[in-house]
């Protein structure tokens, strides 16, 4: 696969965080109470993809019944959901069947932030994860990598949310490869090979994610106007 981190690049300007949407949204689900704090599942559609300055490109890949990546969270239901605070969490993030140069990787993430930084049109939403940390390691080097905010700052990556296009349907969490991102590699162990990461590094990730309600009619995802 090949991946080319070029929509990425280390100026005051690309490493500046969207602002929130100061009048907040209205973030609904069917049957569950509003206002009120929703737990939420996720699930990856299709594979991962992450890739370093240096040439070292991840994939996670679903097999079978087992997805690239399932997640655990929260989101804020309400007429109004002003943000900040963040209008969700994502708290348990799963990356499975990773690799890297055909070698087995693993991902371990720390929480992270939902934020809506704009207002919606025609169901798409500006959105912005935030908190963002996570290590990988290729035990069979051994190599392992930390990314996250540039000079230690909160580590985010934009997207969009697109709301269910019916009764009972998830809604989507997008980021798209290249991604505006502020994450760079730090505490890359000494063995790592130089093609894969380097110290500094600048990421693309690129991921999809279904959400679903976990107390919502149908299990339906939410829609946010």
């Amino acid at each position: 696969m090949a991946l080319t981190v070029t929509a990425v690049t280390a100026t005051a300007a690309a490493l500046t965080a969207t602002p929130a949407w100061a009048d907040g949204h209205r973030v609904f689900m069917p049957g569950v109470l509003s206002p009120s704090t929703q737990p939420v599942t996720g699930k990856s559609s299709g594979s991962i993809a992450l890739a370093t300055s240096s040439g070292g490109v991840m994939t996670c890949v679903d097999t079978g019944p087992s997805k690239a990546l399932t997640t655990t969270g929260t989101v804020r239901v309400g007429t109004v959901v002003p943000d900040p605070p963040p209008t969700g969490w994502v708290t348990g993030q799963f990356f499975s069947n990773c690799t890297i140069s055909g070698l087995a990787a693993t991902v371990t993430p720390q929480p992270w932030s939902l934020s809506l930084p704009g207002p919606t049109f025609s169901g798409v939403t500006a959105a912005q994860l935030g908190n963002v940390k996570f290590t990988v390691n290729i035990p069979a080097i051994p190599c392992s990598a930390t990314f996250q905010g540039w000079a230690n700052s909160d580590g985010y990556i934009n997207g969009k949310h697109t709301n269910p296009t019916s009764a009972g349907a998830a809604s989507t969490l997008t980021l798209p490869v290249g991604s505006t991102n502020n994450l760079v590699a730090t505490a890359v162990s000494a063995t790592c090979p130089p093609n894969i990461v380097k110290g500094g590094d600048l990421v693309a990730l690129g991921v999809v994610i279904e959400l679903r309600g976990v107390n919502s009619t149908a299990n339906e995802g939410p829609t946010i106007t």
